[in-house]
């Protein structure tokens, strides 16, 4: 059930009300496993629209990787390439297009889709976009990450993406791929690809961890769902969301992630 009716019993509550509480299970727990929305949680929006890595992210993070017994993944619908290239950080996890990219230094058990599949699925919806009229609109960008293929918004007038989502939903369906929606985009992608799914696996590697789940969005509130069957710290970033979230703290935004994760890294260090 997701936390919808806020400041109510029960709903997402600002972390650093209960900062104290929280510091002394992060810091006994045997192990600590971070995870990241690299879009909700790590970067910025540019003035020119596109996201950024934000500069402190990097440093955060290799502080939290060098605690003791803590590990970290960050999660985006990037491919896995596109994190690697903007973090240069070899002691991560990366989860890339939803889950169906999965990279990680140590065990993981994770089951993927069936990513031949998934890729043949996605190269003739981009055909098929190419042929579709509503699609070639102003303003209207397809982008192809092998698989998934994302429908940008932004740029069109309001008619416009009325037109190209309707399409781009009846194209979607024809290949039996599933829709996200993300801001300002939809994106076609695998069936089995799940922040979720891949969450669990990388917990399956170190299974004393008490996982951490940092993010906001559709993809991951099944990250937030997944991480709370274990017992774990869930936190959206920015207001939760009109329909709910299955988070149990918030924060204001990625400035205040990046003071989240120091935190996270002082309490493994004082961990007795």
């Amino acid at each position: 059930m997701r936390n919808s009716e806020l400041g109510r019993p029960g709903a997402a509550r600002p972390l650093w009300s209960e900062a104290d509480a929280l510091r002394g299970r992060v810091a006994d727990a045997p192990a600590l496993y971070g995870f990241f929305s690299f879009d909700a949680a790590l970067a910025q929006r540019a003035t020119h629209g596109h996201l950024r890595t934000n500069p402190a992210a990097r440093a955060a993070l290799i502080r939290l990787c060098a605690a003791p017994n803590t590990r970290s993944a960050v999660f985006s619908g990037r491919r896995i390439e596109t994190l690697q290239r903007r973090l240069r950080l070899h002691r991560l996890a990366y989860v890339g297009v939803h889950g169906a990219e999965v990279e990680n230094f140590g065990l993981r058990l994770v089951t993927e889709p069936d990513l031949e599949t998934a890729e043949q699925a996605v190269a003739r919806l981009r055909k098929a976009c190419g042929r579709t009229a509503g699609l070639q609109a102003a303003g209207i960008a397809v982008e192809d990450r092998v698989w998934a293929l994302v429908l940008h918004l932004r740029h069109a007038s309001m008619a416009d993406q009325m037109a190209a989502a309707e399409e781009f939903g009846r194209l979607t369906a024809a290949e039996t791929l599933q829709l996200r929606r993300g801001p300002e985009s939809i994106e076609a992608h695998a069936h089995g690809a799940s922040y979720g799914r891949a969450a669990l696996g990388l917990l399956a590697g170190l299974r004393s961890a008490l996982p951490v789940y940092v993010g906001a969005g559709e993809s991951d509130e099944e990250g937030f769902a997944a991480v709370q069957r274990f017992g774990g710290i869930t936190v959206h970033v920015g207001p939760p969301p009109r329909a709910g979230t299955v988070a149990r703290w918030h924060v204001a935004d990625s400035r205040e992630v990046i003071r989240l994760i120091h935190w996270l890294a002082d309490a493994r260090r004082a961990r007795r």
